[in-house]
């Protein structure tokens, strides 16, 4: 799998298969659909310009290495459709020697810079949350007013905080503290939020100034003026009853916050931090009511449909989303409770804007305080420019022999008429072949599917050509434009040549994602049932293990499986095991945010999410190494670190544990220990340090409570059904009904040879 990681480094781009079957027909007996994962902020040795590309006359695909020139004539042919192109006069003195840099072979992804004198710093509109415990709004704001000093000095500020009403604090405004009040339990249109504020378009004729700069200001500008507003901030002072909750008017504050950023602001990069401490329960949006024995809905609740406020809210906070994606915003939302804060009606405002979901138990947990510390991390360049990309747009060009399915991910369809690349078929977001990405960061990743549109393998050439066009805004402002062109070569299913070659082409690593992805994009819009998707999953394991094993029919013990595909079906159970799937034991809050970040991470880390990865630590052994993600891995003299994207858990063997109560290593004799203890405590820092969202640090011991943790990812080898028990240095069986690998993979073997 090493050369698909080098295509991967080279592009940002990776395919489940390498090579394309000839035919439609071939393409779904093999079972995985011919799809790729594809990063647009992906670093790569790429080269970048400051001037515009050059489009095709015809299909408007970009000059790219794949193009035939002829340097006699300055002529250039477009691949996808044979169009012959007239190079620029700016292209006259071009040769075989002296080639531009975007015809180069090794450039195959190429940025240019569109605007490379503009300079505009983002804006960053706060909406915070005043219906939370004192405690906990203290907390909240020193972490604010501390945070401060990441944003770029020249960047603007804004404020809006909410009880049952919106208040939105007037930051130019130096003599005193000044807010506008708005009703927060009745739903208003943007024009009149706009007109309310004082900032709509009656205002800008009769003004001379930007009647917006008032609440956005820049932060040197308004840096005290913050500190002083948000340091005398109050829990909301609204009574409400000890039977009601407190009326909390979450969506309206984000309409104003919305509204107030497209009349000022509309097409200039902004970010809305919204900041949340329990669930809406008054005004547009609101997910639950005031009174508290109206419990907040579960996910049996909405497959049974007792949800009264579910449908209306998914529907107003979606449209939210795709209003401040076509101003250029972006919509984070931070969640700190320990109930449950309606995120899973939330999310469409952060899937359709590229914005960042984090839940924690509190606001002033490390989860919530790392991941906002993360989000502003600079790029590394000498101007030191956040990490972070807005008002994003993803095109895909096809040649005439592959057509786009749909794309899954953050992002949403934009339409694109009369567009020869789009499929009949569609799966996930479909009918275009161009969506809206809102906001990303360097690791967010969309995936494409694709119909290999050919009826008869006779007629088809010996490759075909994709091209990824991404359009966004880095943090400074500047318009650039990222090209991926690809190159696929095809193979005929049924011929032994054609077969090896599909067979080697196969990335299980990318599938197992891309599968991952499909199956979690069905059980949210299609199924109604978990069992139906694992039903489906299974269907399309068994196709694919039938077409390319080897196996006598009907007989299990001569079943085996190549190295291509080897870890596939193990990918398979854990993902059948996964949150993403399984929703026992999960809020529905806390299943939207597992699959949020489901699709939205790249390859590496969303197969951290599908099956963790566990190192082992131990005197005898030697140096941290891997180990199986299987419960005969725990030994009393190991300690065992387990990663699973959202959690990062440190276990300690039963021995080892009694050695660190005793702090043994103090002793002279034992001084070698101390290092023995601190390399998973290091290992585990580094993983907190580099992620987003922060992962919950878990620190256990064996047969400890807070062990669960790392024995629900672990496969079940060894039950109370089977032999396997306590003492004789065996590892501890676990209490489940789950089936093991070993018995999946038995199964598997059976159906797949069954005549």
């Amino acid at each position: 799998m090493a050369h698909f990681v080098q295509d991967e480094q080279k592009d940002g781009a990776r395919f489940a298969w390498n090579i394309f079957p000839t035919s439609r027909l071939d393409q779904e007996r093999m079972s995985v659909p011919v799809s790729c994962l594809y990063t647009p902020l992906y670093q790569v040795e790429g080269m970048k310009v400051n001037y515009p590309p050059i489009p095709c006359k015809c299909c408007g695909a970009v000059l790219n290495p794949y193009c035939r020139v002829d340097f006699i004539s300055k002529m250039w042919t477009c691949p996808f459709c044979l169009q012959p192109n007239q190079f620029p006069h700016e292209y006259s003195d071009i040769s075989s020697d002296n080639l531009p840099a975007e015809i180069m072979p090794n450039f195959t992804t190429m940025e240019y810079v569109l605007d490379a004198k503009t300079k505009n710093s983002p804006i960053f509109l706060f909406v915070l949350d005043t219906c939370m415990q004192t405690e906990e709004l203290t907390e909240l704001k020193s972490t604010l007013i501390q945070s401060l000093v990441y944003l770029p000095e020249d960047s603007a500020i804004g404020l809006i905080t909410f009880g049952k009403h919106v208040h939105v604090h007037e930051l130019g405004f130096e003599e005193c503290p000044k807010a506008y009040v708005l009703r927060g339990d009745k739903k208003m249109e943007a024009k009149k939020v706009q007109s309310l504020l004082g900032v709509d378009q009656r205002a800008y004729n009769e003004s001379k100034t930007n009647p917006g700069a008032r609440f956005l200001q820049r932060r040197e500008d308004c840096e005290y003026q913050v500190n002083s507003i948000l340091e005398d901030l109050c829990k909301d002072s609204w009574p409400h009853k000890n039977d009601q909750r407190p009326a909390r008017c979450s969506g309206a504050a984000l309409n104003v916050a919305v509204s107030l950023l497209e009349a000022t602001s509309r097409g200039h990069n902004g970010r809305i931090l919204l900041f949340s401490g329990g669930p809406p329960t008054v005004g547009p949006g609101m997910v639950v009511s005031q009174e508290k024995k109206d419990t907040i809905r579960s996910h049996a609740d909405i497959l049974k449909g007792k949800v009264p406020h579910y449908h209306d809210a998914l529907k107003y906070y979606a449209e939210l989303g795709e209003r401040a994606a076509a101003a250029g915003h972006v919509i984070d939302i931070f969640a700190g409770a320990m109930d449950q804060t309606g995120v899973a009606e939330m999310r469409g405002a952060t899937v359709k804007t590229g914005g960042f979901v984090v839940l924690d138990d509190a606001f002033e947990g490390d989860v919530f305080k790392g991941s906002f510390k993360h989000m502003f991390v600079t790029d590394g360049s000498e101007e030191q420019n956040l990490a972070m990309s807005f008002s994003g747009q993803i095109e895909v060009k096809c040649s005439p022999e592959v057509k786009v399915c749909g794309a899954i991910g953050a992002a949403y369809p934009l339409e694109k008429k009369q567009s020869k690349c789009v499929a009949e078929r569609e799966v996930g977001l479909g009918g275009t072949s161009s969506w809206a990405i809102g906001g990303c960061d360097p690791g967010y990743t969309i995936s494409f599917y694709f119909d290999v549109v050919n009826q008869d393998s006779k007629n088809l050439k010996d490759q075909c050509y994709l091209q990824f066009v991404t359009t966004y805004k880095n943090s400074s402002g500047q318009t650039i434009q990222r090209v991926t062109t690809i190159s696929k070569l095809f193979a005929d299913i049924k011929t032994k040549d054609g077969f090896e070659s599909l067979k080697m082409g196969f990335d299980q690593e990318a599938a197992a994602v891309l599968m991952a992805r499909h199956a979690v994009y069905k059980i949210q819009s299609e199924y109604e049932f978990t069992m139906d998707i694992l039903r489906w999953l299974d269907r399309r394991l068994i196709m694919l293990v039938k077409m390319f094993a080897e196996y006598q029919k009907g007989n299990p013990e001569s079943f085996r499986l190549s190295d291509e595909f080897m870890y596939y079906p193990g990918f398979m159970f854990h993902l059948r095991r996964s949150n993403f799937l399984k929703v026992f034991n999960s809020t529905p809050d806390e299943t939207v945010f597992y699959r949020c970040f489901l699709l939205r991470e790249n390859v590496t880390n969303s197969l951290v999410m599908i099956q963790p990865t566990l190192m082992a630590y131990s005197l005898e052994e030697g140096a941290c190494q891997p180990v199986y993600l299987d419960v005969s891995s725990i030994s009393p003299n190991r300690i065992l670190l387990l990663d699973d994207f959202f959690h990062v858990v440190v276990f300690y063997g039963a021995t080892v544990h009694e050695w660190l109560t005793q702090e043994i290593w103090k002793q002279p004799d034992y001084a070698y220990l101390e290092e023995f203890f601190q390399g998973p405590q290091e290992d585990s820092k580094n993983l907190l340090e580099s992620r987003m969202p922060t992962p919950i640090f878990v620190s256990c011991a064996q047969n400890g409570s807070q062990s669960r943790f790392l024995m629900s990812k672990l496969n079940p080898s060894i039950t109370q059904n089977t032999v396997g028990q306590y003492g004789g240095g065996a590892a501890p069986p676990v209490f489940t009904d789950d089936v093991s690998l070993k018995v999946f993979l038995e199964h598997l073997k059976k159906l797949a040879v069954a005549e």
